[in-house]
Formats: C-alpha cells, sequence, structure tokens
C-alpha cells in the first residue's frame, strides 16, 4: 500500500504505519506538511491513500482536495483530526473526503483504510476491465469483418450489423442497401413463421433453442442453412448475434465450436464464460446440505505477471499460465473446474472438499509454483502466486458474489507481500465459528502428533564472518502430508489467541534441534521469530530460561526477531522483552525493517543487534534506484550505530552483488537455499 501523509507530528505518522502493519498490510509512506512537499509529491510517483490531517495550517485539507480534484486522480482522502467530530465529517466528506477518523479510534481508521483500499482496488479493476474489453470488441469486429462465416446482428429483427461474408450470401453490396430491414424478408416464407418464434423467444431471454434450420432467399434461389443465435451487444445495447451455416459444413464444425467457445487456446483450461455458467449451475444443484463439506473455490493470481509482461512479453506470459494450469492439473482430480478466468488469474472449483482440502489445495499450488522454473526459449523465469480460498456453502451468496469474495482474499494475500493463500472470512457467524473450530483442532493436533515442525533457512555471512547460522520458520502438515505456509494458519492462531503457546512450542522444539545440532557443528545459532502476544510475557521469559538450562545451550545462540511495527506498536512491551532477553544473553532484532519513515528513532528505544531490511526493499533492490539509494542509507546508519544488517529474500545473484556492494552483512534468500527441515547448507560455498 503506498501511503501518502500529510502529517506535522513525525510520531503520529508512524503511528498510522504501525496500525497498518499491524493489520496486515505491507506499507510504504511517504510525509508531506505542506502544499508545494504535496505537489511535487504527487508529481514523482502515485499513490494508494491520503491520510490529511484537519490541524495543517500549512496545507489545508481544502486545499489538498481542491489540488487533488484539478489533477483528476483517483487518490482517495482520508481525513484525521484529534477528535471525531460528526459535523466535520459531513462537512469534509462534502468538500470530497472518503471520511473523516479521530485519532484515538485506531480501530475505526484501520477499518476505514481497509474500506477505501478495497474500493480503490475494485475500482482499478474496472478500469482495467473497461479497457479490455474495449480492446476485445475491436478484435472482435476486426474478427467479424475477415470471419469467412457468415454473421449479423438484429435488434427487434432489425439488421443493425452485417459482415462482408454475410452481405456476399444475399447478394447485397453494401451494409446500407439491408439496414434497418427486417431479417424475416430474408427467409423464404415457408420458415418465416418458425423463424419469428425462434427469435421472439431468443430475445426474451429464452435460450434452450440457439439454432434453427431453415432457407434463405439468395439470388440463385433458396439456400438450406443453420442459424445459429447467441445473445450479443452493441454499443452496450442488447441484440442478437446470427450466424449462417451451409448444412452441409454445420454438423463438421459444430463440436470445433462447442469447444473453441468454452476453451482457453493458450492454457487449455476453461474461460470464464464457461467457468461461471458451470460454476452457476454446480452451485445450485449441489449446494451442501446441514453437516456436509462445503465446496472450496481458489482465486490464483500470479503476482509478478506484469513484470514478467514488461520485461519479456506476452509469450513469457502465455508461458507461466500454460505451466500453471500444468501444475493445478496435476493437483485436482477430474470433478474439479479449473479456468483461466483473466488474463493473470486462474480459478478452481473443489466440489464437496471442505476447508481442508481447500486450503491444501492452494497451499500445494502455491509450493509447486514457487519452486517452478519457467523456460520461455532460451530464457528462464519464476513466478509466485497469490491464492484467496472461499468456501461455498449454505450461507453463501450467488455466484458473482462468490467470485467477489475470492477476488477480495487473493487482494488480501498480495497486499500481504503475497506468494501465500488467504481463507476468505465473511464475518462474524456460526460458520466461522466452525471454521476457526477447525483451525483450533488442526493446531492442537499439530503440536500434539508433531505435524507442526521447524525448517530452517540458512543466514550467510557476506563479511567473512565465522559460525553457521539458520533463521527458523514454521510449518504445518496436513492429513495428506501436504505443508500448510504459515500465511495460512497463523491468522487463524492470532485471532484464537493461541500464538503464545505456539511460541513456546516453537522455542523448546528450537532448543532441542540446536542442542543436537551443536554436537556437530558448535558454532551453530538459531534465528526466532517472536509473535506480538509474546511480548512482555515473563511466562515466556521464564520458559525460554528453563529451556536453555535444560538443554545446557547457551543464549548467545539463539537472536529473537520482533518485527518493526509489532514493536513500535507495543514499545514498552518489547522493552520488557528486551531486557529479558539480554539478561538471558541472547540476542535481539528488528525484522521488517526500513520501511517506515524515520526507522531508526525505534532503535534508540531497543537497541537492537541486528536489523533485517523489509522485504519490498530487497525486492526492489534492483530496479529502483530511488530504493537502491534508500537501501545504502540504512546500511550506512545501522553501522554508523554498531548494529549489523540482514537481508531477507534474495532471489538472484544480481541483488545478492548488489547487497554486498553496498556492506550487508548476512543474506538469507531462496537463492541461497530454501528453508529445509535439515541444516545442512554449505557455508564454506558462501564466495562473492
Amino acid at each position: 500500500m503506498r501511503l501518502l501523509i500529510a502529517e506535522a507530528s513525525l510520531n503520529d505518522a508512524e503511528m498510522y504505519i504501525s496500525v497498518l502493519r499491524n493489520a496486515g498490510h505491507a506499507v510504504r509512506a511517504h510525509r508531506v506538511e505542506d502544499e508545494d512537499e504535496l505537489h511535487e509529491a504527487l508529481e514523482q510517483k502515485s499513490y494508494d491513500l491520503f491520510l490529511c490531517h484537519t490541524g495543517l495550517e500549512s496545507l489545508p485539507l481544502s486545499s489538498a482536495l481542491q489540488g487533488l480534484q484539478q489533477s483528476a486522480r483517483d487518490l482517495p482522502v482520508i481525513a484525521v483530526a484529534e477528535q471525531d467530530d460528526p459535523a466535520a465529517r459531513q462537512r469534509v466528506m462534502s468538500e470530497g473526503a472518503a471520511d473523516l477518523v479521530g485519532k484515538q479510534d485506531l480501530g475505526h481508521l484501520q477499518l476505514v483504510i481497509r474500506r477505501e483500499f478495497s474500493h480503490l482496488l475494485q475500482r482499478r479493476r474496472l478500469r482495467q476491465l473497461e479497457r479490455a474489453l474495449k480492446e476485445t470488441e475491436r478484435r472482435c469486429n476486426a474478427l467479424l469483418d475477415s470471419s469467412r462465416d457468415a454473421i449479423a446482428y438484429v435488434h427487434e429483427g432489425m439488421h443493425i450489423y452485417a459482415n462482408p461474408a454475410y452481405l456476399e450470401k444475399f447478394g447485397v453490396e453494401q451494409f446500407d442497401d439491408i439496414e434497418g430491414m427486417p431479417l424475416l424478408d430474408m427467409i423464404s416464407s415457408q420458415y418465416q413463421g418458425q423463424f419469428k418464434t425462434y427469435l421472439k423467444n431468443f430475445s426474451k431471454g429464452d435460450f434452450s433453442t440457439r439454432e434453427a434450420e431453415l432457407a434463405i432467399e439468395t439470388d440463385a434461389g433458396p439456400l438450406e442453412v443453420v442459424a445459429y443465435f447467441s445473445a450479443a451487444s452493441i454499443d452496450g445495447e442488447p441484440c442478437t448475434q446470427i450466424l449462417l451455416r451451409d448444412q452441409s459444413s454445420a454438423k463438421e464444425l459444430e463440436e470445433q465450436l462447442e469447444s473453441l467457445s468454452r476453451q482457453d487456446l493458450v492454457t487449455g483450461l476453461f474461460n470464464r464464460v464457461h467457468f461461471q455458467e458451470q460454476l452457476d449451475e454446480a452451485m445450485t444443484e449441489m449446494r451442501p446440505e446441514e453437516g456436509e463439506p462445503a465446496h472450496g473455490l481458489l482465486y490464483i493470481q500470479v503476482d509478478n505477471y506484469q513484470t514478467v509482461s514488461q520485461q519479456m512479453g506476452m509469450t513469457t506470459c502465455d508461458k507461466v499460465m500454460a505451466d500453471l494450469a500444468d501444475i493445478i492439473r496435476a493437483e485436482v482430480d477430474d470433478s474439479c473446474l479449473a479456468a483461466r478466468f483473466a488474463d493473470d488469474v486462474v480459478t478452481v472449483f473443489i466440489p464437496h472438499g471442505g476447508i481442508h482440502e481447500a486450503v491444501a489445495t492452494a497451499e500445494a499450488i502455491r509450493q509447486k509454483l514457487e519452486d517452478h522454473i519457467v523456460e520461455a526459449g532460451e530464457r528462464t523465469v519464476t513466478a509466485s502466486c497469490s491464492i484467496g480460498v472461499v468456501m461455498v456453502g449454505e450461507r453463501s451468496g450467488d455466484v458473482h458474489q462468490v467470485l467477489a469474495d475470492a477476488g477480495l482474499a487473493s487482494e488480501t494475500a498480495r497486499s500481504g507481500g503475497g506468494n501465500r493463500v488467504h481463507l476468505h472470512s465473511a464475518g462474524s457467524g456460526e460458520g466461522d465459528g466452525e471454521e476457526q473450530a477447525a483451525w483450533r483442532d488442526r493446531l492442537e493436533d499439530g503440536m500434539a502428533d508433531n505435524r507442526l515442525f521447524l525448517v530452517f533457512m540458512p543466514v550467510a555471512s557476506l563479511q567473512g564472518e565465522d559460525g553457521e547460522r539458520y533463521e527458523v520458520r514454521l510449518r504445518l502438515r496436513d492429513d495428506d502430508g501436504t505443508e500448510i505456509h504459515p500465511s495460512s494458519f497463523i491468522p487463524a492462531a492470532e485471532q484464537l489467541g493461541m500464538m503464545d503457546r505456539i511460541d513456546h512450542w516453537v522455542v523448546s522444539t528450537a532448543v532441542k534441534a540446536l542442542a543436537e545440532r551443536q554436537k556437530a557443528q558448535p558454532d551453530t545459532s538459531l534465528f526466532v521469530k517472536l509473535s506480538a502476544q509474546s511480548l512482555g510475557s515473563k511466562d515466556f521469559l521464564a520458559h525460554l530460561a528453563s529451556e536453555l538450562k535444560a538443554s545446557g545451550v547457551q543464549g548467545k545462540m539463539l537472536g529473537f526477531q520482533i518485527n518493526e511495527p509489532v514493536a513500535m506498536t507495543k514499545l514498552n512491551e518489547a522493552r520488557v522483552t528486551f531486557r529479558g532477553l539480554k539478561e538471558l544473553g541472547c540476542g535481539f532484532f528488528l525484522d521488517n525493517f526500513g520501511s517506515g519513515l524515520n526507522p531508526f528513532q525505534l532503535v534508540k528505544h531497543l537497541p537492537a543487534d541486528m536489523v533485517k531490511l523489509d522485504r519490498t526493499l530487497v525486492a526492489d533492490l534492483t530496479s529502483s534506484e530511488e530504493t537502491e539509494e534508500k537501501v545504502k542509507a540504512i546500511i550506512d546508519n545501522a553501522h554508523a550505530m554498531k548494529k549489523q544488517v540482514v537481508a531477507g529474500y534474495v532471489e538472484d545473484a544480481m541483488c545478492l552483488a548488489r547487497l554486498w556492494q553496498h556492506g550487508v552483512d548476512f543474506v538469507q534468500g531462496n537463492f541461497l537455499q530454501s528453508p529445509s527441515p535439515d541444516m545442512n547448507y554449505d557455508f564454506s560455498g558462501m564466495v562473492i
């Protein structure tokens, strides 16, 4: 989320950012304080949301709104006041603001931002679809004009369009000669009554009959043809498309036409129209009754589709989508329905699979695409996807609502960093209680039956430091053995209040694994993520002390990572945890560091040993000069404060070389090694 903030207080601006990050948004923010800075910011970049404090004398809200209206930008403005004021809300909304929120009600701010950001994404999607529709119409018109089939469009029985093949079949030189002419006048008299009935029923929405055998009057005499009817529109007005084909060739092409009308040629999957028709029919005929498993719907969106399109062209994009289709076919059986829903989206309907199968299938597809290398000619590319999962049950809406919910869940996964699965929750209710209960059982069983397990990702030194370092990550194994990514179950665990128990389990398991590893490699250390729920917890610190004592592991071989946004909003609790960890000799690191307005202000309050760069900074390092300058400044400032810097999510050699050039201390990412159940990375091979 690219956020523009007009706020005099830097602390308050950081507070807004932290609130959004804690809600799961990946935020890139920029602060302005007057009209000149606002105009400069708008000229240089595009933004998603604008938070504007109503008390800025140097940038009155009315001036900001007027400037945005004159620039014709679709940038929602949320006014922020010291106190909630209904009268002021009405005034600023009448001037063009989306809403007004009091600084003291951060929960309201979070909900308003979620609403406006969702509406913005939908408007952008609508504009994209409108552009695609216009382009499709242009292509269709070109295809109609060049088609060898005789095609005409009629409205209330009158010709409003006919292609050259149609004019030729009737011996007409130009369309003006038949424009407005009743189609019945061109049909043999013995078929006119029958054809009139077909056309009348079709125009009223009765699509049970889509073809009719008849004879038309031509210069050479009556000609027997088959007329195919399709609903269509011209310039937004509904009409009927009629395709005339000689009976001799109609049957031969019928199967080909039927197949092409419901298939995407690139992927071999169904197309959007056929998928929606089949999904609507399935939801009507197969709606689960009480006690039966719900259907699952996956909305799979390729994260880097636009980047691949811009850098490598549409041919490579088609190869990405074709390979994704192959992955999906390998993961689902014949009872499932899969379609290319949009350029970068594939949808999958899983009947009577239940929530476990739907999430597990989504996670398997996500993982396989992440591990897959797409070969397009002599070039290769990797891709990832964000998958929205929605369950279709008794309380589900119609097909359009279900698809909208699935798309929203996919956007939520993308806004959280992408390459993850998000299960849609429709709000409070009986179904949600069942869903939460299901996750509770899975997590309880996971801790009891060792289906919750750790994987280890190497953290390699670029400065020649000795020792082996691994970051600990969490996985859940489903009943069928499928690995479930934390993005699918951690949100549920947080809502259920189970993160403190999970943190206890992670510490116990990690310390035991470290003690075992140190028998062969005494210089091995681990980095462990710590949730917000454990911050300030004396129980957690006591549990950690007990595990260290029982295992004989020294505290200095463990480092605990706290998300910067969490530490910002729970500073007092973070200080308690910091002091407790230091007493045990453990390290303290700040994760997701550097995307705030003034990240080193936090370091003054929490003097962490290391900072780990925010994922978005590493992702944009080689493509954005601005990001590279920011990364270099963060590294230089951290080193000046005697702090080491870790860069995660390194995916290629260029990024690694650039980080080494700027003096990063440690790196990790799939380019080195993907997370593994074993600590088996060869650190001696880490050479730039």
